[in-house]
């Protein structure tokens, strides 16, 4: 069974919660007895070890996440998919072989489908064809040109010249077969 949470730093948390809520109650603790949650020892623990648990699972989550991101960011740092920019777009379009572009946006869910599907195609593809993408909010000037009005659009040039066009969410297996039928 796995638990969301580690069970060690959960003992930890309740330990040191209530010895927090102990030493609370003996050095500053309620003077008058009529702090609800100060008033005892007994109390101040118990306040301790509920806020010492909620720390530590609150603590347990954001690790997980801060997990995940990373191997989210790890997983795409490998990939052979280039980023375009200005600077770059003309010497990879003007290219002989077939390039396969995929306009897009960060905060596009299908577009975030389709990433993992681009690392696929290029692994598939090799260097028989180029992949690449380009961020839409960093560079609007490079999608116009193409009439992009939805993304995802992913478009493949061969000679720097459109000669297949695709919108949405598009399999691995068709984008590798349309690069094959224009020579890759």
């Amino acid at each position: 069974m796995v638990l969301p949470f580690d069970l060690k730093r959960v003992a930890i948390g309740i330990l040191v919660g209530g010895t927090l809520g102990f030493v609370y109650q003996k050095l500053i603790g309620c003077r008058t007895g009529t702090c609800p949650l100060t008033a005892t020892p007994l109390r101040a623990i118990i306040y301790g070890v509920v806020m010492g648990l909620l720390f530590t699972l609150t603590g347990c989550s954001r690790r997980e996440t801060t997990t995940a991101t990373v191997k989210e960011t790890s997983m795409n740092t490998t990939s052979n998919v280039i980023h375009l920019t200005k600077g770059s777009f003309e010497k990879v379009t003007a290219q002989e072989k077939p390039v396969l572009i995929d306009f897009w946006a960060p905060w596009c869910g299908p577009c975030r489908i389709q990433g993992p599907i681009l690392d696929e195609v290029s692994s598939q593809i090799g260097d028989r064809a180029i992949v690449a993408k380009v961020n839409v909010d960093e560079e609007p000037t490079l999608a116009s040109p193409f009439g992009v009005q939805a993304i995802p659009t992913l478009v493949i040039l061969k000679g720097g010249k459109v000669v297949q066009r695709f919108t949405g969410v598009t399999q691995a297996a068709v984008l590798v077969k349309a690069l094959e039928g224009h020579g890759a």
